[in-house]
């Protein structure tokens, strides 16, 4: 696995986000479209392939976590007006911001080998 992207995580506990940046991973963008009856919708998912040599310590929500393709120092806090903190719509609108899916730690192997494994839509 050759890193090839930087990412910036928002992990959901006690009712707030909390902002993680983490460096050198493996992003597979999958870009596609289903036609139904109604009309075009958008299939598009995201592999997201971590090393343990990249975090300490890895906490995932799915359906709650967040994760942005690049670095962002934008927190997400519905309640504060303030400069650098953002609602959700507007991070959503500023970003490309996919929803954790599925979380699978692949925990064994030499430590070169070990990673975590986030499916996004």
């Amino acid at each position: 696995m050759k890193p090839n992207a930087d990412i910036t995580l928002y992990h959901f506990a006690d009712g707030k986000y909390t902002r993680q940046v983490i460096n050198g991973v493996y992003w597979f963008a999958v870009k596609q479209s289903n036609v139904i009856k109604s009309g075009l919708i958008s299939a598009d998912s995201v592999s997201i392939h971590i090393p343990v040599t990249s975090v300490d310590n890895l906490e995932i929500t799915t359906s709650k976590d967040l994760v942005i393709n690049g670095i962002v120092d934008m927190e997400i806090d519905n309640t504060s007006k303030q400069t650098q903190s953002v609602g959700l719509k507007a991070l959503n609108s500023a970003h490309d911001v996919f929803t954790v899916t599925a979380f699978d730690p692949k925990l064994y192997g030499s430590r070169r080998l070990q990673h975590y494994e986030l499916s996004c839509k």
